[in-house]
């Protein structure tokens, strides 16, 4: 058996890219250059990935302000679709440098412009998740994004399948009533 790498991760991912409107790169507060061991930049990837967790399901109830409960009980309509990788979560000398996650996000309220998306969001990872306030939201048009979010994966290949790796499945959700409808 072969361990899988960033092409089989993007390859998975494809047949929804045609659906992903923006995407975000927000950092953590978390700087790997203060690590002293594996086990505690271990612990600040799944810090990193918690604080994520909890952004996004706060988000996901902000998009529906009459129905929050929406993206949760009918998860495969109005749940969006969310790609994440988590970067940065290797020892470095550089003390600027912070892990930092990257989302690609579709099936959103079509009401919603990229400011929108923004303010929102940074509500919920600034605010709620008290992580880092270096934040962007984009419109997707950089169809390569995927492929760079991955970039570590591709650089390192056993990224792709460690525990620790970039890619951040548990944050991660197709909702597939939703394209089925196209």
């Amino acid at each position: 058996m072969r361990n899988y790498n960033a092409h089989d991760i993007e390859d998975m991912f494809r047949p929804y890219f045609k659906h992903i409107t923006h995407v975000i790169v927000a950092h953590t507060t978390l700087r790997p250059y203060s690590a002293t061991s594996e086990q505690q930049l271990e612990k600040m990837l799944i810090d990193t990935r918690k604080s994520c967790t909890y952004a996004l399901n706060c988000f996901y109830k902000l998009l529906y302000p009459n129905a929050t409960n929406k993206p949760f009980r009918q998860a495969d309509k109005y749940k969006p679709l969310t790609i994440v990788t988590t970067e940065g979560a290797r020892w470095t000398a550089d003390r600027a440098q912070t892990i930092h996650v990257n989302i690609a996000l579709g099936n959103l309220p079509s009401v919603l412009t990229t400011e929108d998306i923004e303010t929102l969001f940074r509500h919920t990872w600034h605010d709620k998740a008290k992580q880092g306030t270096n934040i962007k939201v984009e419109d997707y048009y950089d169809k390569n994004w995927v492929g760079y979010s991955l970039k570590e994966a591709q650089q390192q290949p056993s990224r792709a399948w460690e525990t620790n790796s970039n890619w951040d499945v548990s944050n991660c959700w197709i909702p597939s009533a939703a394209f089925n409808e196209d």
